[in-house]
């Protein structure tokens, strides 16, 4: 069927561009299983690199537990509590605190996490170095590197204190003989020179190293960090947790290259928080002391004052048992009344802290109008009582209220006493840090898994990047269903044809250079298929070089004798004879097809002639053994006639026209009448004429003959050119009103996906056998 391109992409090969089913992606990870597998094998052997190089990372914790705190701070048992004094803190809170600066800077200066000090060390190499040494033995330099750590250096700085524009700066400090050291500036300045536990001062810098083991002349890198930038740093390496929600159980974790300063370092942060706990509770409650001891005197006036006003009153009335509405109305005002002094207590104390429209004054004033209110319904119910009753209860009420105030906080000033003297500070440690035998970090397992994992995914994106992204169009089928141009052959990369070449080239050159011979000549185990009969048979003007005139029976001759059908099939329902072989880009494999699809033809007995149409860098003359001078532009420049220029080439019925010498303008002779004379004296002498043209893309030679020829073979080969560089030539093949027969799908690489074409060559491989046919 006639091929005429109407467009480049159809609207659902743009849509479907590089989508790949679930079995063409299987297909596709199986050809390239090894890249995928040396992928993996990189990434593990990185990873088997870094659990050896890499620092172990202990972890140390503390477990705590905070109490809750105390919800009578006056020692009044009073109802709905909780909502007058300020909620428990949250963990988010206990959090903060173990995180401020008041439970940090104390451990910071004891073990001097302002100061930084690291040993300046090559990348990779002091790593390695530093595996092998042992801690407080500095090992031997190695290639001489005096200046540089390599594994056993030591160093304790007990303090260093710098002018401000020093903080943060890059410090060197230079390990001196006799156990001195010198610090210099960012300038290489000298800032200060001392000797290991002595104190140094010199230029506003003073510093005390309590450690130094190392050899003379080695680097270290000292940072004196600011305070606040320091608590920023250690604030990030300690790690505070809630260990069960609402547990009150927090956990304290920190991490170190040092087991034992793990241990000290967490069960250090988990004491100083105890302390500033213990400090924070104290303050309050010599706080709350203060109030109760201020206001202890008058409610013991209020005591007084109370009974005297009952025992009056009872002296002059005339004593009488208290009916039950009496002691209904005792029972429930009493504990009216006791609410109502509590509150009243609360709002004085939280004045001192609390403005009057915080939430916090604001809630106990609407207990208080809601006691107070309650208050008056409950006296409300006992107006019919007597009046002398009502009095004696009243007054009993008042000097109860009074009574159960004053020796509730009679009793809290005595527990505050004792509990000011105390250790506990409303915090405990349930667990202590212990020191851990076992590094978190790196995780053999963890890294490893994860190594496999990231190197397999590595692999397959690799792979996938390189199909879509990277290389070109490798599928064969989506030249036919994307751009529906029929593929005539798939060609396998021939290894024949690839030491062929090589060995024509060596032969060459050797017979250039006098030495000939068969022992010096290479690749001759590479192939038992190929018999070598010496150099010089390569260069012999009777053998062509083409692959199907040296090996007739390779799986690619064996493709390309489908193709031969295919053309010769189409071409009888072309406009004429000739058949022009194009290519989107250079290495396309055009002048292969051409040369060997021209000897096919020859083989069946068909007048084949081929021209090397590429007039700026034809070589086909090189494969039967010629020159290009005498060939096409000496014709169409009218310097030799056609006769002259056509040559007959060792393979019977098949004719060459070489290129000729480049001429300065190859498009101006296609352009000329003479071309088209030519092309049709040569289909009307021949039975097929085959035209190797130039890339298409690359010159407008090749779209010139298109509208000469009866159909055109478009060869692509795998990988190479892209999905844009194939659309491209089929929109300018229409625009040069050509018509693209087919294509050809050439250099396919041998994978297992294309395995199937192995019975090919074994199969081709038995036709030369003698023995095969009994």
């Amino acid at each position: 069927m006639d091929y005429y391109p109407q467009n480049s992409l159809s609207p659902g090969a743009s849509a479907e561009r590089g989508q790949l089913s679930a079995r063409g992606m299987l297909t596709l990870m199986r050809d390239h299983i090894w890249e995928i597998v040396v992928t993996t094998v990189v990434v593990l052997t990185l990873a088997v690199a870094y659990l050896l190089i890499a620092t172990p990372i202990y972890s140390a914790d503390v477990l705590l537990r905070v109490d809750p705190p105390e919800p009578n701070a006056l020692g009044l048992a009073l109802q709905n509590q909780e909502m007058l004094a300020p909620p428990a803190p949250s963990p988010t809170t206990e959090m903060a605190i173990m995180h401020s600066r008041s439970v940090l800077d104390p451990v910071i200066d004891r073990f001097r996490f302002d100061v930084s000090v690291t040993p300046r060390k090559i990348p990779v190499l002091g790593a390695i170095a530093e595996k092998f040494a042992t801690p407080g033995r500095p090992a031997a330099p190695w290639f001489g590197l005096k200046s540089f750590a390599w594994g056993g250096e030591r160093i304790q700085i007990g303090a260093l204190d710098v002018p401000r524009e020093l903080e943060e700066e890059k410090l060197t400090l230079i390990a001196l003989a006799d156990g001195a050291y010198e610090l210099r500036g960012p300038s290489d300045q000298l800032l200060v020179r001392g000797i290991v536990g002595t104190p140094a001062m010199d230029n506003g810098v003073s510093m005390l190293v309590k450690e130094l083991d190392a050899r003379p002349g080695t680097k270290f890198e000292v940072i004196r960090w600011n305070e606040l930038d320091a608590v920023k740093r250690f604030e990030d390496l300690v790690k505070v947790s809630d260990k069960a929600k609402d547990s009150g159980l927090m956990q304290i974790e920190y991490m170190d290259k040092s087991a034992d300063k793990a241990t000290e370092v967490a069960n250090a942060v988990g004491q100083q928080y105890l302390a500033s706990a213990i400090t924070s509770r104290q303050l309050n409650d010599t706080t709350t002391l203060a109030f109760i001891n201020g206001e202890l005197p008058r409610l013991l006036a209020d005591l007084r004052k109370a009974e005297d006003n009952l025992k009056h009153f009872r002296a002059n009335a005339q004593s009488m048992q208290p009916t039950a509405e009496a002691q209904a109305y005792l029972q429930g005002g009493l504990d009216l009344d006791r609410q109502i002094a509590s509150l009243q207590l609360q709002r004085t104390q939280l004045l001192d802290r609390y403005t009057v429209g915080s939430r916090w004054i604001q809630n106990i004033d609407t207990q208080l109008a809601q006691l107070k209110d309650a208050q008056e319904k409950f006296n409300g119910h006992f107006n019919g009582m007597p009046s002398s009753e009502r009095e004696s209860v009243d007054l009993l009420r008042a000097q109860k209220v009074a009574e159960t105030v004053y020796l509730g906080m009679v009793q809290k000033a005595e527990q505050l006493q004792v509990r000011r003297a105390s250790t506990t500070g409303g915090a405990h440690i349930v667990d202590r840090a212990i020191r851990p035998h076992r590094p978190v970090k790196p995780q053999p397992v963890l890294v490893l898994g994860g190594a496999l994992i990231l190197g397999l995914v590595s692999g397959v994106t690799l792979v996938f990047m390189r199909r879509h992204v990277m290389t070109g169009v490798t599928d064969p089928k989506y030249v036919e269903r994307r751009m529906s141009v029929p593929v005539f052959g798939e060609i396998l990369f021939s290894q024949q044809q690839l030491l062929l070449d090589r060995l024509s080239a060596s032969a060459g050159r050797k017979l250039l250079l006098g030495l000939g011979g068969r022992s010096n000549l290479p690749f001759q185990k590479s192939s038992p298929d190929i018999q070598f009969h010496g150099a010089a048979a390569f260069l012999d003007g009777d053998i062509s070089r083409a692959l199907a005139s040296r090996f007739p029976h390779d799986t690619s001759v064996e493709a390309l004798r489908n193709v031969r059908t295919a053309v010769t099939r189409d071409l009888a329902r072309a406009r004429n004879n000739v058949l022009m072989v194009i290519g989107p880009t250079p290495s396309a494999g055009k002048s292969f097809i051409a040369a060997n699809l021209a000897i096919l033809h020859a083989e069946i007995g068909t007048r084949v002639v081929l021209i090397d149409a590429d007039m700026r860098r034809g070589h086909l003359a090189s494969l039967f053994n010629g020159s290009n001078r005498g060939g096409l532009s000496e014709v169409l420049a009218e310097r030799m006639p056609l006769r002259s220029a056509l040559r007959q080439t060792s393979v019977e019925s098949l004719t060459f026209l070489s290129c000729g010498l480049r001429p300065e303008n190859p498009a101006a002779l296609l352009m000329k009448p003479r071309f088209k004379d030519v092309l049709e004296r040569l289909a009307g002498q021949f039975d097929l004429v085959i035209i190797d043209t130039p890339p298409f893309l690359a010159v407008t030679d090749a779209s010139i003959i298109a509208s000469e020829a009866g159909a055109s073979l478009l060869v692509l080969r795998s990988g190479m050119q892209s999905e844009e560089e194939i659309a491209d030539t089929i929109k300018k093949m229409e625009r040069a009103e050509g018509r693209i027969a087919g294509a050809v799908f050439n250099g396919i690489p041998l994978r297992r996906s294309t395995r199937n074409y192995g019975y090919a060559t074994n199969y081709a491989s038995d036709a030369g056998d003698p023995e095969a046919v009994h």
